[in-house]
Protein backbone atom coordinates (compact mmCIF):
# COMPACT_ATOMS: atom_id res chain seq x y z
CA UNK A 1 0.00 0.00 0.00
CA UNK A 2 1.01 3.64 -0.99
CA UNK A 3 -0.80 5.48 1.54
CA UNK A 4 -0.53 4.81 5.80
CA UNK A 5 -3.18 5.66 8.07
CA UNK A 6 -0.82 8.83 8.70
CA UNK A 7 -1.42 10.16 5.32
CA UNK A 8 -5.02 9.76 4.81
CA UNK A 9 -5.55 10.71 8.34
CA UNK A 10 -3.86 13.68 7.90
CA UNK A 11 -5.36 14.24 4.27
CA UNK A 12 -8.83 14.08 6.28
CA UNK A 13 -7.36 16.77 8.84
CA UNK A 14 -6.69 19.30 5.95
CA UNK A 15 -9.78 18.97 4.19
CA UNK A 16 -11.29 19.67 7.27
CA UNK A 17 -8.82 23.00 8.17
CA UNK A 18 -9.58 24.01 4.55
CA UNK A 19 -13.10 24.66 5.36
CA UNK A 20 -12.01 27.66 7.90
CA UNK A 21 -10.37 30.71 7.74
CA UNK A 22 -9.61 30.70 11.60
CA UNK A 23 -7.41 28.98 13.69
CA UNK A 24 -8.92 24.94 14.69
CA UNK A 25 -7.93 23.44 17.73
CA UNK A 26 -6.40 19.76 18.06
CA UNK A 27 -9.95 19.11 19.72
CA UNK A 28 -11.93 20.85 17.29
CA UNK A 29 -10.14 18.56 14.38
CA UNK A 30 -10.76 15.45 15.68
CA UNK A 31 -14.53 16.25 16.40
CA UNK A 32 -15.15 17.61 13.21
CA UNK A 33 -12.77 14.94 11.09
CA UNK A 34 -13.74 11.66 13.99
CA UNK A 35 -10.18 10.98 14.13
CA UNK A 36 -8.51 10.22 17.12
CA UNK A 37 -7.23 13.35 18.90
CA UNK A 38 -3.63 12.17 20.46
CA UNK A 39 -3.17 10.35 16.99
CA UNK A 40 -3.98 13.61 15.80
CA UNK A 41 -2.22 16.02 17.55
CA UNK A 42 1.36 14.34 16.11
CA UNK A 43 0.28 14.31 12.39
CA UNK A 44 -0.55 18.30 13.13
CA UNK A 45 3.08 18.85 14.55
CA UNK A 46 4.60 16.93 11.96
CA UNK A 47 2.36 18.56 9.46
CA UNK A 48 3.72 22.47 11.03
CA UNK A 49 7.20 21.23 10.83
CA UNK A 50 6.79 20.35 7.00
CA UNK A 51 5.17 23.56 6.32
CA UNK A 52 2.06 22.07 5.57
CA UNK A 53 -0.10 23.94 8.47
CA UNK A 54 0.65 26.77 10.80
CA UNK A 55 0.41 25.96 14.73
CA UNK A 56 -0.51 29.48 16.48
CA UNK A 57 -0.18 29.15 20.46
CA UNK A 58 -2.68 31.05 22.32
CA UNK A 59 -6.62 30.80 23.71
CA UNK A 60 -7.89 31.42 19.99
CA UNK A 61 -4.92 29.45 18.47
CA UNK A 62 -4.89 26.07 16.80
CA UNK A 63 -4.20 25.10 12.67
CA UNK A 64 -4.25 27.09 9.71
CA UNK A 65 -3.24 25.73 6.33
CA UNK A 66 0.25 27.79 4.89
CA UNK A 67 -1.41 27.69 1.38
CA UNK A 68 -4.29 27.26 -0.45
CA UNK A 69 -5.89 23.52 -0.92
CA UNK A 70 -5.02 24.17 -4.84
CA UNK A 71 -1.53 25.26 -4.33
CA UNK A 72 -1.07 21.97 -1.71
CA UNK A 73 -0.26 18.72 -3.85
CA UNK A 74 -1.11 15.01 -2.67
CA UNK A 75 2.49 14.79 -3.29
CA UNK A 76 3.36 17.26 -0.89
CA UNK A 77 1.33 15.56 1.86
CA UNK A 78 2.78 12.20 1.20
CA UNK A 79 6.22 13.52 1.39
CA UNK A 80 6.01 14.94 4.74
CA UNK A 81 3.94 12.30 6.28
CA UNK A 82 5.39 9.02 4.98
CA UNK A 83 9.01 8.72 6.24
CA UNK A 84 10.50 6.77 2.82
CA UNK A 85 12.00 7.76 -0.32
CA UNK A 86 10.06 6.11 -2.32
CA UNK A 87 6.56 5.84 -3.17
CA UNK A 88 6.09 2.49 -4.81
CA UNK A 89 9.31 -0.10 -4.05
CA UNK A 90 12.83 1.53 -3.43
CA UNK A 91 15.19 -0.14 -5.91
CA UNK A 92 18.27 0.77 -5.90
CA UNK A 93 20.80 1.07 -8.15
CA UNK A 94 24.05 0.29 -5.58
CA UNK A 95 24.64 -3.44 -5.02
CA UNK A 96 25.62 -2.68 -1.93
CA UNK A 97 21.45 -1.58 -1.70
CA UNK A 98 20.13 -3.82 -3.92
CA UNK A 99 17.20 -6.42 -2.41
CA UNK A 100 18.67 -9.51 -2.11
CA UNK A 101 21.69 -8.64 -3.46
CA UNK A 102 20.60 -9.68 -7.14
CA UNK A 103 22.16 -6.78 -8.59
CA UNK A 104 23.43 -8.74 -11.46
CA UNK A 105 20.48 -10.15 -12.58
CA UNK A 106 17.52 -7.94 -11.63
CA UNK A 107 15.72 -6.44 -14.31
CA UNK A 108 13.44 -4.23 -12.28
CA UNK A 109 15.63 -1.35 -11.46
CA UNK A 110 14.32 0.75 -14.34
CA UNK A 111 10.64 -0.56 -14.19
CA UNK A 112 10.49 0.56 -10.95
CA UNK A 113 11.91 3.89 -11.59
CA UNK A 114 9.79 4.94 -14.36
CA UNK A 115 6.91 3.60 -12.39
CA UNK A 116 8.12 5.87 -9.57
CA UNK A 117 8.77 8.21 -11.92
CA UNK A 118 4.98 8.29 -12.71
CA UNK A 119 3.36 8.14 -9.94
CA UNK A 120 4.90 11.10 -8.33
CA UNK A 121 3.94 12.85 -11.46
CA UNK A 122 0.77 12.15 -10.57
CA UNK A 123 0.53 12.63 -6.65
CA UNK A 124 2.13 16.10 -7.52
CA UNK A 125 -0.80 16.86 -10.42
CA UNK A 126 -3.41 16.52 -7.79
CA UNK A 127 -3.86 18.74 -4.81
CA UNK A 128 -6.00 18.89 -1.55
CA UNK A 129 -8.42 20.67 -3.54
CA UNK A 130 -9.27 18.15 -5.75
CA UNK A 131 -9.93 15.33 -3.18
CA UNK A 132 -11.89 18.12 -1.42
CA UNK A 133 -14.01 18.37 -5.03
CA UNK A 134 -14.12 14.52 -5.07
CA UNK A 135 -15.31 14.28 -2.14
CA UNK A 136 -18.30 16.79 -2.25
CA UNK A 137 -17.00 19.08 0.93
Amino acid sequence: MIFTKATAYSLQALIELAKYDTPKDVNFLSLHSNLPKPFLAKLLQNLSKKGIVKSIKGIHGGFLLVKKPSEISIYDIFKAMEDKDSIVFYCSNSGDNCIKKRETICSLGSFFTKLEDEVATILKKYTLEDVIKDRGC
